[in-house]
C-alpha cells in the first residue's frame, strides 16, 4: 500500500492515521502527509525543496500546500516497480505495502 491510499482510512479505524516508516500516529490524512514530507527531507537544513519547481518553503505543509495547487498528476517523479503508479516524494515509495 501507498502513501496515498494511507491517506484515506476506513471508518472504522477512527481518527488515527499511521506513519508507516515511524508508527506516530496523527488525528488526519492531511497532518500525516505533512509529517511524511517532512521524512522527505531529514537533515536537509529544515528547508523544503519542491520537487517540480524546485521553489523552496519552511514549512512542510506550505510546500504541501504548493504542490496540491500547482503541479499534477504529471509532474509526479518517482516511478513504483511494484506498480504503475508515480509520486511526488520518494519516501511515497518507501512505506510498505500491507
Amino acid at each position: 500500500m501507498h502513501f496515498n491510499f494511507l491517506l484515506i482510512s476506513p471508518p472504522d479505524e477512527g481518527l488515527n492515521h499511521e506513519c508507516k516508516l515511524c508508527n506516530q500516529t496523527f488525528d488526519s490524512p492531511a497532518k500525516l502527509q505533512c509529517h511524511l514530507i517532512e521524512h522527505s527531507f531529514e537533515g536537509m537544513g529544515g528547508t523544503f525543496k519542491c520537487p517540480v519547481c524546485f521553489t523552496v518553503f519552511v514549512q512542510a505543509n506550505k510546500l504541501q500546500q504548493h504542490i496540491f495547487s500547482a503541479h499534477g498528476q504529471e509532474d509526479k517523479i518517482y516511478d513504483c516497480t511494484q506498480c504503475p503508479q508515480k509520486f511526488f516524494f520518494q519516501t511515497e515509495l518507501q512505506v510498505p505495502y500491507s
